[in-house]
């Protein structure tokens, strides 16, 4: 074999070798696009979704903003006042 052949067979192979990682690129570039296009598809249900949360809490909100807090007051403080009794009586039976 002479240095022509060689080079020759050389250029072939890499020729060969560019083309098949140009193939892989595209066919990797079509995969992204798809791939792309779903997540667009998807983040467009959940920004849907996400409209349907906010109307919910929004109402949580409203509801919440109605209770009157002297009453939340009232009720913390029955409860403290309950739970201090109950350890008090725990606290005198254990001595």
């Amino acid at each position: 074999m002479n240095l022509n052949t060689i080079i020759i067979i050389c250029s072939v192979l890499v020729t060969v070798a560019i083309v098949v990682v140009a193939i892989y690129l595209i066919i990797t570039l079509v995969q992204m696009k798809k791939t792309a296009r779903e997540a667009e598809q998807v983040l467009a249900k959940v920004n849907a979704d996400l409209e349907v949360v906010n109307k919910v809490t929004t109402k949580v909100a409203e509801v919440t903003d109605k209770i009157s807090s002297p009453m939340i007051a009232a009720a913390s403080a029955i409860f403290y006042v309950i739970t201090a009794i109950k350890k008090k009586r725990k606290g005198c039976g254990e001595e």
